[in-house]
């Protein structure tokens, strides 16, 4: 058994065993060292306390092999032959360059132009119209934050968790990443807190575009979701809906695609709740990088369970909620009839 498993293991390419232990190709790890290598996150010294300093290939490789394996510090210290303060560091570096590269690629379309664009390649995939994105979100599970109290941060599967809110393109690619909030809210409050709520209407020119979402989000002309089915679902109702969830499952796929590349996704063992958001953004960098790249492998989709909407009615913008909610409604409702007769 164990000659068979050898001679197995000898069939392999080095490509392909690269990708496997380092969760990418070696051409987008090559273009990552470069980058970072030229950034001013590398230290550019060459001796440090008598010692030669850490490569640029080192930084990432290491952070590369914490992000895409469930490893230690401890481990990945040991198989780079570096101290854990000394790896501590690298993975800081690291996430820090990945951070200042963010805003390059994580990022709506620009002009009206490409809106369109991006707009014509969603309604490739459903005939849904005029869509920007695709939003939803997913639990990272944690450890419980030091001088945290657990039960502030536990969802509804009682698991500590941080929330992280994707708006993802159609090809998957996160186009808004927000997280760092605690797992006990639920979609539509984190979506309130995000940076995008306050912008999304501006983006989306008004009406003009729309986001797709589940029921977990209250409608609105810039955030479409489906019919609730009570089982008297007209015909329209029944496309729309089909249509509306045949396309918003790419932010499923994108979250999958995610947490199967980078398996420290699976469960982060930070202490603080500020490094393990700049932890999870740095990996949704990474993640648009292999899109962008065409460096994908042959990973299980991981589809995250959906929250229910939570609607105050004494919350005292109400009235308001109710009109946006009804402009929405009213959006909503002339796309399924231009389905019904088409």
């Amino acid at each position: 058994m164990n000659n068979s498993k050898c001679k197995s293991d000898e069939n392999i390419s080095p490509k392909h065993s690269f990708c496997r232990h380092f969760r990418m190709c070696p051409e987008t790890c090559e273009q990552l060292i470069d980058g970072f290598q030229q950034s001013d996150f590398f230290p550019k010294n060459e001796m440090h306390g008598g010692r030669s300093a850490v490569s640029a290939e080192k930084h990432i490789l290491s952070f590369l092999w914490f992000a895409g394996n469930k490893s230690s510090m401890r481990d990945v210290a040991d198989r780079f032959d570096t101290a854990i303060s000394t790896c501590e560091t690298i993975l800081s570096r690291v996430i820090n360059y990945l951070l200042s590269i963010a805003k390059d690629v994580i990022k709506f379309p620009n002009n009206d132009e490409e809106k369109d664009e991006l707009a014509y390649r969603f309604s490739k995939i459903s005939d849904f119209p005029n869509v920007l994105g695709c939003i939803d979100g997913s639990y990272i599970n944690i450890r419980t934050p030091k001088y945290k109290i657990r039960s502030t941060y536990a969802n509804r599967h009682d698991k500590t968790s941080l929330v992280l809110q994707g708006i993802c393109d159609d090809e998957k690619r996160f186009i808004d990443a927000f997280t760092g909030v605690a797992g006990k809210l639920y979609d539509s409050r984190t979506f309130k807190l995000s940076f995008i709520s306050k912008n999304i209407s501006g983006i989306c020119q008004n009406g003009k575009y729309h986001l797709l979402g589940d029921s977990a989000y209250p409608i609105r002309e810039y955030l479409l979701t489906p019919y609730k089915d009570y089982g008297n679902l007209i015909r329209s109702q029944r496309i729309y809906n089909r249509k509306l969830c045949g396309t918003r499952v790419l932010i499923e796929n994108a979250f999958g695609l995610l947490k199967s590349r980078f398996r420290q996704l699976i469960e982060l063992q930070f202490h603080d709740v500020k490094k393990m958001s700049k932890f999870i953004m740095a990996c949704c960098v990474l993640h648009n990088l292999c899109i962008d790249l065409k460096d994908s492998f042959d990973i299980e989709l991981i589809n995250e369970p959906n929250n229910d909407e939570i609607f105050n009615i004494d919350d005292p913008e109400v009235l308001g909620k109710i009109k946006a909610k009804r402009r929405g409604e009213q959006k909503r409702n002339e796309i399924c009839e231009s389905f019904d007769n088409s």
